[in-house]
């Protein structure tokens, strides 16, 4: 709006409104005069656009974009810690105390629980949570901790099952899209948009499906999704349940649930040009199959793998292409979310 503000604008429109018999140029006395005004105007131009585009939240981001949303109730998620549980091996009776830091490479947790090395095995977990918040903490099964601080006895510390519930901080982009949604359906008195938005007030929930009366009167469905429309784990559907029994009116009786996994196969003989193998197609084709199942979760095109297919380097010619051995497009639930299990290539040799 204030982008043709600048310093010569402004100085030669002074100049031109001085109407004056005298010499107006550079290092004249007038000129002099008002271009050290003009310098700052300039500035406090650049600094109204600056403000102009704080207010709309389109434009904003960081805090300023926080206070702009806060003023329609709509607050920043700000992730949560990934929690589990570690076995502690080792010397018996030593001692691990409540607040003993692990690490697993430079990921801290906290040990949230006394520990005294025992012969029962069950007497030596403690449960455990991140330090910070976000999903690189969320770590697989049987990975190996390490102490910070040295505990003389202990030999090995492990989880025998995945930590989970670790979500990432909302983006702005995220924030925004919320934001959006929540004030095209606007959520009032328990209505479907109420409940909708209660869900994606949730930490780890970044899309939710209301269906009222799933099973007769009085009762709700709500389908809640991850990132990229996955599925989410326990923690994050328990938290969500917990929430809307909070919020909502009282009657209703109200189902949270997340999508199952829609196996998707794959199978095709290939032609590949001379200098390409079957592994590497494979992978290429996988990464480009994922991306496509999280823009098209709901519908697969048989012709547009195909195109995908044959748009990979090294691939000369495609036959025999099936998905769940047919030659059909496919049709998923609402209630599942596609994945690929398996991709079987054969190599026809031109």
């Amino acid at each position: 709006m204030y982008d043709n503000q600048t310093f010569s604008t402004l100085n030669n429109r002074t100049l031109n409104n001085i109407d004056l018999p005298l010499y107006k140029g550079q290092g004249s006395s007038l000129y002099n005069i008002v271009s050290p005004v003009n310098s700052e105007l300039a500035q406090l131009y650049i600094e109204l656009s600056y403000i102009h585009k704080r207010v709309f939240i389109q434009d904003n981001f960081d805090d300023f974009l926080d206070r702009r949303v806060n003023e329609f109730g709509v607050y920043r998620k700000l992730g949560t810690e990934a929690i589990g549980e570690v076995t502690f091996e080792g010397k018996m009776g030593t001692q691990i105390p409540n607040g003993t830091i692990v690490s697993h490479s430079d990921l801290l947790f906290v040990v949230i629980k006394d520990i005294t090395i025992d012969e029962n095995s069950k007497l030596n977990v403690s449960p455990i949570q991140a330090l910070e918040v976000g999903v690189k903490y969320n770590l697989s099964a049987n990975t190996e901790f390490k102490l910070i601080d040295n505990i003389n006895g202990v030999t090995k510390i492990y989880n025998e099952l995945d930590l989970k519930g670790g979500t990432e901080i909302e983006t702005d982009e995220e924030l925004k899209e919320r934001f959006y949604k929540i004030q095209k359906n606007q959520a009032t008195s328990g209505n479907k948009a109420h409940y909708q938005s209660w869900a994606l007030e949730v930490e780890g929930v970044y899309n939710a499906k209301v269906i009222p009366c799933w099973d007769g009167p009085g009762t709700i469905k709500i389908l809640i999704y991850g990132q990229n429309n996955q599925s989410v784990d326990n923690e994050v559907l328990q938290r969500c349940a917990e929430h809307i029994e909070e919020e909502k009116p009282i009657g209703p009786t109200v189902t949270i649930v997340t999508p199952s996994i829609f196996d998707i196969t794959i199978s095709a003989t290939l032609t590949l040009e001379n200098g390409y193998d079957i592994e590497s197609i494979k992978v290429v084709f996988l990464d480009i199959i994922n991306s496509y199942l999280i823009e098209n979760s709901r519908e697969i095109i048989y012709i547009k793998i195909i195109s995908l297919l044959a748009s990979i380097e090294g691939v000369h010619d495609i036959k025999n292409l099936l998905i769940n051995e047919d030659i059909k497009n496919i049709i998923v639930d609402e209630e599942k979310v596609p994945a690929v299990s398996n991709v079987t290539f054969n190599i026809e040799v031109s």
